[in-house]
Order: C-alpha cells, then sequence, then structure tokens
C-alpha cells in the first residue's frame, strides 16, 4: 500500500505543529516571565556625592559638604536608620612611621617611639548621617557636613556600620518577615555604592545594570537552546516519519 504525496504532506504538517508550536508558544511565555519570577534582591543603596570644602575668612578649610542619597530598593519600607560613616587617612601613615623612626634613632627609644602626628592628628573622618522614612523604590537625597579639612577622604571609599534601623516587614539579618509590620533589625539591607561602579553615575532602578544585563543574556541563550532542542525534535520527528512511510510502501 503507497501513501499518496498529499496524505504524507498533512502527516508531515501534523508533526511539525505538534512539535513546534507548543515549543515556540511556550518559550515566549517563559521569556516574557522570567524577569517578573525571578525574586528581586531587597538592598538599600547609598552613594556619597557633591563634596564642597567649606572655608572661613581666612580661606581655611574647616568643614566638607557633602550629599547622600539613600534608594530603597526593596518591598519594605524604611522607617528610621542612622550611618556611622568612617574614611581612614592612610596618607598619615607613613608620615607616623617616619616620625616614629626618627624619634627611635634619636633617643634610642624604639619602644616607645613618638610621633607628634599620630598624638595631635587623627587617622580618621567620622560622622554620622540619619536616614528618614523612605517607601519602597523611593529615594531621598540628604544634605550633610563633616568637621574637617580633609575633604579628599570623601572622595575614597567608606566604612560604614548602620544603627537603630528599623522597617516594616524585615526580620532580623535582612530577610523578609511574613507580618506585614513588624518592627526589626535591617541594617544588612544597606550597600555602599562607590565611584569605581558604573552604577554610581547612573540613576538608581529597581534592578541595577548587570543584573539587567545577565537577564537579558540568559534569554538570549535559553532561545537558542530551545531553536537547538526544537530542531533536533523536528528531525527526528521527520526521520520517524520516513522510517513509517517506508515501511508501508
Amino acid at each position: 500500500m503507497r501513501i499518496s504525496t498529499k496524505v504524507f504532506s498533512l502527516a508531515l504538517g501534523a508533526v511539525l505543529a505538534a512539535n513546534i508550536n507548543p515549543a515556540w508558544a511556550q518559550k515566549a511565555d517563559t521569556a516574557a516571565n522570567a524577569a517578573d519570577d525571578e525574586e528581586k534582591q531587597e538592598e538599600i543603596l547609598f552613594k556619597i556625592h557633591d563634596i564642597v570644602p567649606v572655608q572661613n575668612r581666612e580661606g581655611e578649610v574647616i568643614a566638607c559638604d557633602f550629599n547622600t542619597t539613600v534608594y530603597n530598593r526593596s518591598t519594605f519600607t524604611l522607617r528610621e536608620a542612622v550611618l556611622d560613616f568612617t574614611w581612614k587617612d592612610k596618607s598619615l601613615e607613613d608620615v607616623i612611621k617616619a616620625e616614629k623612626e626618627e624619634d627611635a634613632e634619636k633617643n634610642n627609644n624604639s619602644g616607645r617611639a613618638y610621633s607628634e602626628t599620630e598624638r595631635r592628628t587623627s587617622q580618621e573622618v567620622n560622622v554620622q548621617v540619619e536616614v528618614p522614612s523612605i517607601k519602597p523604590y523611593r529615594q531621598v537625597t540628604l544634605n550633610n557636613r563633616v568637621n574637617s579639612d580633609r575633604c579628599f577622604l570623601l572622595i575614597q571609599n567608606v566604612e560604614f556600620e548602620v544603627q537603630n534601623c528599623s522597617a516594616e516587614g524585615v526580620a532580623s539579618g535582612g530577610r523578609s518577615s511574613r507580618r506585614g509590620g513588624q518592627r526589626n533589625s535591617c541594617t544588612k539591607l544597606f550597600k555602599y555604592v562607590s565611584p569605581e561602579s558604573a552604577q554610581y553615575y547612573m540613576d538608581f532602578k529597581e534592578i541595577t545594570p548587570d543584573e539587567e544585563k545577565a537577564k537579558e543574556d540568559a534569554a538570549k541563550q535559553a532561545s537558542k537552546n530551545e531553536v537547538v532542542d526544537i530542531y533536533t525534535k523536528t528531525v527526528n520527528s521527520l526521520n520517524s516519519a520516513s522510517s513509517i512511510i517506508s515501511g508501508i510502501k
């Protein structure tokens, strides 16, 4: 018994429809919902910018004005927090070391070497910044001042501690709480964005540029894998159909 070309074409069309159409539809659904299904990383970003020296009437720098922008990139409402900033002046380390070596050699007292710089100049610049309430995916810019003549330190990376932090719906350690309105620790949510990061020079968004690119790359790779899979299934189906037709000739 022979099968006509028309019957074979219809059968082939059914095979292709069964193997390709649902796969493409499912892939389109997956790509469209991938970003929505993926859990967003809960963070509160902040950066320090617009540093301006403050001078007295004699032209001496007595303080530094700067801005702190805080962006609540989380589903929680930040109620309050205090950021304790510390900048370490590493440029003084060599000066202090040299003074101690000179004093030790001069007075033969290496165990009690003296440094005038170490005694009279702090190696750190500190300031506390109070952060007000911030709703999810909102930001605030705070105007701050630190009493120091070393404004250049503020351009460098800052060490920070978060104190008195509370947010609605955040459990201890920064994890989501099942109870809405719970006030607990949210210190681990804070993330410093330094001038070394590209994100520093952009507007803060719900996801970072790196995360956005990673999602796009993953979606592209998934599409390529799907095409290869569909092609393989189609070839296998055609081979099966050809074997069946050859067997009934």
